[in-house]
């Protein structure tokens, strides 16, 4: 993608701060999509029962992390909240990276961001099916 390209010089030439941008969760529920065991091995994965962290974060490609967590669902409330937050303590243009998640295409969401672009915040979205351009993803993997 060519424009991510251009946003990654402009914030190698310290221009433009560049964010990537995407949320995770983690649970106590044991999870194993796969896996292999001996024919006499019995195998388990105990399971703990509690809430599960949700974690909504921004990275940038020097480890820049700004993060907020919440045992509540993520939804474009929550985003609102955060870049809310967020836009108080950014000190040049800065652009986020973002999927194309329901909540990143809100019409709430979209509303906001004419208040967020005025103070120099400003949103770049992936094309669909697009994961591995997102390094954050990475990192929640």
């Amino acid at each position: 993608m060519e424009r991510l390209a251009l946003l990654e010089q402009q914030a190698e030439n310290k221009q433009i701060d560049l964010f990537y941008a995407d949320e995770s969760g983690i649970s106590q529920q044991g999870y194993s999509p796969y896996g292999w065991q001996f024919k006499d091995e019995q195998v388990s994965i105990p399971v703990g029962h509690g809430q599960q962290l949700n974690c909504f974060g921004l990275l940038s490609r020097d480890n820049k992390l700004h993060f907020k967590t919440t045992t509540d669902t993520i939804n474009t409330v929550f985003l609102i909240v955060f870049f809310d937050e967020f836009v108080l303590k950014i000190q040049k243009p800065t652009v986020v990276v973002l999927d194309n998640a329901k909540i990143h295409q809100a019409k709430a969401f979209k509303i906001r961001c004419k208040y967020w672009q005025a103070r120099g915040l400003f949103f770049v979205y992936l094309p669909p099916y697009s994961p591995h351009l997102n390094i954050i993803e990475k990192c929640w993997h």
